[in-house]
């Protein structure tokens, strides 16, 4: 989207978007802005939850912004204002939905495969359905509603064709792999989340000050710079700064992935999130607590987790054109033989609802999503960190800290 020349008068917006969760939003997003009269462009921040918007103020205002968004089934409001008040879902909704789905579609399994007398199929099959389709409707609606045919419409109308043709297996396993496909892209969002909320542990909030009042506790954010603080043994550091007196070892690999303690004394240099060691420290403070070094880490791993892995990104590309090609060829096969050829109308009808459920490609969507939760979470695990995929810097943050906090 490329930003306006004329903009008669120019203007920067950050909003918190809840829902906000997967590409698939963005591009709902992306498609909604495309129509709107005054965006110039804007960013996504998917772990942030964020949405930095440049506009014309002249054409467009926030509220305006804010309303776009809601057509895609979001909600979205100025950073530094209060969150909108809606009737927002249960976090355990989508968890529950996907797990009673998935029992009931493996109930019904057993009982075709078993012959039980006592376990209706087809009453388990559309019972898997029904709890796994609400996951997947409201976001084919919203992406009707702006004019995509994203994969979550071909996903609802492949359902809908295997249903209608008696395929009620087909029907359920399209739904319920589907949804559980969105529960796992969820669940590693929340837990990148929780990751790079965990940094700020880092660095506690409180110094001991020490000036010509003596030594007092105050917050770090009203440390200035040039300020004598004391760090004691054991405790973490929360502002970066030069040592004027003392030594000690300081563990300082949440901040550099150095491995092994590193000595410092008089004139080193120590980084907020770092602990120190054996020994007092006192030191003289050079960067306020929101340049510090660990600071300006969390912006920089919250957007370099908001880029997608390869395989993620060849997923998406293919699904923009696969899907309405799809759904193009099936309208097609389904009513051009009947009116150039003469064809039987039911005959055709049920072969284009036979290709949209063939076609429907729910094992390349599960696919990415649970290789990359596998792989990346046992690489987090043995300290592995695997460069340009989405989470890994955030799960290997996580666990620096985790060691960090059972040093202490």
């Amino acid at each position: 989207m490329a930003t306006c020349t004329v903009c008669q008068l120019h203007a920067e917006s950050t909003f918190k978007v809840e829902g906000m969760d997967c590409r698939d939003e963005v591009a709902l997003i992306e498609r909604r802005f495309r129509n709107l009269v005054g965006v110039e462009d804007f960013s996504a921040d998917v772990i942030g939850q964020r949405l930095h918007v440049r506009y014309d103020a002249a054409k467009l205002s926030t509220a305006g912004i804010a309303d776009a968004v809601a057509d895609t089934g979001l909600h979205a409001w100025l950073e530094h204002e209060p969150p909108v008040a809606h009737a927002a879902a249960p976090s355990y909704r989508r968890p529950a939905l996907v797990v009673t789905s998935g029992v009931a579609f493996g109930l019904a399994l057993l009982g075709e495969a078993f012959t039980f007398s006592f376990v209706n199929a087809t009453a388990l099959y559309a019972a898997a359905i029904v709890l796994s389709a609400p996951l997947t409707l409201p976001k084919a609606m919203h992406a009707l509603r702006v004019g995509a045919l994203d994969i979550n419409v071909l996903m609802l109308v492949a359902a809908a064709g295997a249903v209608a043709l008696g395929q009620w297996s087909e029907a359920a396993a399209v739904t319920f792999l589907f949804a559980l496909a969105q529960a796992l892209e969820v669940y590693t969002l929340e837990r990148a989340r929780r990751a790079v909320r965990s940094l700020l542990d880092l660095a506690p909030p409180t110094v001991t000050l020490r000036d010509g009042a003596g030594e007092r506790q105050v917050v770090a954010e009203l440390v200035p710079v040039g300020a004598t603080i004391l760090i004691r043994p054991g405790e973490g550091v929360a502002l970066d700064g030069l040592v004027l007196a003392g030594e000690s070892a300081v563990n300082q690999g949440p901040v550099t992935g150095e491995s092994m303690p590193v000595d410092k004394g008089p004139g080193s240099e120590l980084f907020a999130g770092s602990t120190n060691g054996y020994g007092v420290l006192e030191i003289r403070v050079t960067r306020l607590r929101r340049d510090t070094r660990l600071a300006r880490i969390i912006p920089l791993v919250e957007r370099a987790q908001s880029q997608r892995a390869p395989s993620q990104t060849l997923v998406e590309r293919f699904a923009r054109i696969y899907t309405p090609t799809v759904l193009f060829l099936a309208a097609g096969l389904a009513v051009l033989p009947p009116l150039v050829l003469g064809a039987e109308w039911p005959t055709w009808i049920y072969r284009a609802l036979v290709l949209l459920v063939v076609s429907c490609p729910c094992a390349l969507v599960i696919s990415t999503p649970v290789s990359v939760v596998a792989a990346l979470a046992g690489a987090a695990r043995h300290g592995v960190l695997i460069k340009g995929a989405p989470i890994s810097s955030v799960l290997a943050a996580s666990r620096l800290w985790r060691s960090t906090r059972q040093a202490r």
